[in-house]
């Protein structure tokens, strides 16, 4: 990339340090943020029956 006019940051934001792609790059180490779109779902009525593994 020597001498390329425009090289700048595609898939990453400016501020971020490291590497992504080396194997040795913590992935649990960052913060989880909650999903935005994400609805706790509260189970059905029936749904009980077939956690417990009875069939009918």
């Amino acid at each position: 990339f020597n001498g390329h006019p425009d090289l700048r940051n595609m898939y990453l934001p400016t501020d971020f340090e490291g590497h992504p792609l080396r194997k040795d790059f913590p992935l649990l180490a960052r913060i989880v943020k909650p999903w935005p779109g994400i609805v706790d779902v509260e189970p059905l009525p029936g749904d009980d029956d077939e956690e417990e593994g009875e069939a009918s």
